[in-house]
């Protein structure tokens, strides 16, 4: 319906259809915009055999936009339908004072004449009757008069077996189309449904309430008034369209896929790394990217476990849409891999299945095997957190599901000393040093350290670790309003990238025995509370 801008310099150059599908003995407007450029003449836009592309006239406009000065020139066509078929025209070059533009093509659908769409009447399709369980259907309604329309409101059908689709709003066009000399007005609205049950149903009609402009009757009080467009009445008027019928059927049983996740439609599935080669400890994205004809809530990458590589997930980023008619929607994955060993690392595939209602069955696809080169050595990763190769530091279990467990007893530093020991036998002199310690260190912490524990971490690598591993779960705890002792992996990644990465480089830092502490990164997330 609308081809793309095509830009030359400054000057830009746009070739539209009022709509995209006519039928046979009809007429529609095109458009020939240039903006920031004028034509020498008159563009001629070439016609193919069925269509018959008149010159009506052309306008010249200019704007100020930011300070700086746009001028459009506009030419407009009337495009006649002889005969039924599939027409494109264009590309169309035309020379201007900006240089030579050319505009991609502009395609039109042109169907048989039928006597069944008259005018003033209200006609309901869908693309087909049979449908299934978690299929995207869109709703159709065309609405024709030669009447002066002033106003429509639409009303789409209910029906048990049906839900508007979450997320996607219907969409609306109103044009003008020529036919027997007569200027005939048309709405159309497309509405998308979710077949959330199986049976057989039959849509009731939808409906549209419209507002008609009448010229008012010649009284003896406004002899003037009444021949002005302004002073006209107004007259309300509802259509009813024809009933739909419909099946929704549910999936089959046979050939479902043990990870069928619930996908209904057609879709295209890729995967790939943000780089080829990555450092031991370092973090590669893989991007996951889902698109096609139906919904695509719910879907889930499989989950990965492996020797030598951690894993992290952040939030997909889903989008639905209708352009056209048609429902498209698109989802982006993004998952976070840290090796822990050099040397080619090659992760498990990635799997999708989902059921194509145009084929009637299901469709799996695996994706082939990732393979990253992982650089430095074991070695090298142990010497500079402090732990011996192919360790992972004391009290660290490299199995456990949780990789941040809270630390729910404090661990002496070192044993009491002789010093201490006499001191503690007075009694006095302890019960001051009790009340002078806390008082000491909160002059000395700054009132944000104070607030979130900083002040009180332990000196030792390991210590300060647990102390860093409390501060972070527990601000998490607070963002997610869940209890700190019950966040796993996947409920930090649900809050960013950015405390996913801090959740990989604790996890990272267990396993260096407490070297190399992310302390200044976990102080700035959590003090963005």
């Amino acid at each position: 319906m609308l081809a793309f801008w095509s830009m030359a310099s400054a000057a830009q150059l746009a070739l539209q259809l009022d709509t995209s599908e006519i039928a046979a003995g009809q007429t529609v407007g095109l458009t020939l915009q240039i903006i920031d450029g004028r034509a020498r003449a008159v563009p001629k836009i070439a016609a193919p055999p069925g269509l018959v592309v008149e010159f009506v006239t052309q306008s010249s406009q200019a704007m100020m936009i930011n300070f700086q000065t746009t001028e459009t020139q506009t030419f407009r066509y009337d495009v006649r339908a002889t005969a039924a078929g599939e027409y494109t025209l264009g590309p169309v070059t035309v020379v201007t004072t900006g240089g030579e533009l050319t505009s991609p093509p502009a395609r039109l659908h042109v169907a048989e004449r039928t006597s069944s769409a008259g005018m003033d009447e209200l006609v309901a399709d869908l693309p087909d009757g049979l449908a299934y369980v978690g299929e995207v259907l869109v709703y159709h309604l065309k609405y024709q008069t030669t009447r002066q329309l002033v106003s429509a409101r639409w009303g789409p059908p209910d029906n048990a077996l049906l839900m508007a689709e979450p997320g996607v709003d219907p969409i609306t066009a109103d044009y003008v189309v020529g036919e027997g000399g007569k200027a005939v007005k048309v709405q159309e609205l497309w509405y998308p449904y979710h077949c959330k049950a199986e049976g057989k149903t039959t849509l009731s009609g939808g409906s549209l309430l419209a507002q008609f402009a009448v010229k008012r009757r010649r009284g003896r009080s406004d002899p003037f008034f009444n021949d002005l467009p302004g002073f006209a009445d107004v007259q309300n008027d509802s259509a009813l369209s024809n009933p739909v019928p419909l099946e929704v059927r549910e999936l089959p049983t046979e050939g479902r896929p043990v990870d069928f996740s619930g996908l209904v439609g057609s879709f295209v599935f890729s995967a790939a790394p943000s780089v080829p080669a990555v450092n031991v400890g370092e973090t590669v994205t893989i991007d996951v990217s889902l698109s096609g004809s139906g919904a695509i809530s719910g879907f889930k990458l499989p989950d990965w476990s492996g020797e030598g590589f951690r894993v992290y997930d952040d939030e997909p980023v889903a989008t639905s849409r209708l352009s056209d008619g048609k429902f498209s929607s698109s989802a982006t994955f993004k998952r976070a891999i840290v090796p822990q060993r050099p040397g080619p690392l090659t992760l498990p595939p990635l799997r999708a299945s989902w059921f194509d209602p145009a084929e009637g069955r299901y469709v799996e696809q695996e994706l082939p095997a990732i393979t990253l080169d992982v650089s430095g050595t074991e070695a090298k990763a142990a010497v500079e957190g402090g732990a011996g190769a192919g360790t992972t530091g004391p009290g660290v279990d490299p199995t456990a599901d949780d990789i941040l467990p809270v630390r729910t007893q404090a661990r002496i530093a070192a044993p009491w000393s002789g010093a201490w020991a006499w001191l503690l036998a007075v009694p006095g002199a302890g019960l001051l040093l009790a009340e002078l310690a806390p008082r000491l260190r909160r002059r000395g912490a700054a009132p944000l350290e104070r607030s979130f524990g900083f002040a009180d971490l332990p000196d030792d690598p390991e210590g300060r670790l647990s102390g860093l591993e409390r501060i972070f779960r527990e601000e998490a705890g607070r963002r997610l309003s869940r209890p700190a002792p019950e966040l796993k992996r996947e409920d930090v990644a649900s809050l960013g990238e950015e405390a996913a990465a801090i959740y990989a480089e604790l996890d990272l830092a267990r396993y260096r025995g407490g070297a190399n502490l992310p302390e200044a990164r976990v102080r700035a997330w959590v003090e963005r509370r």
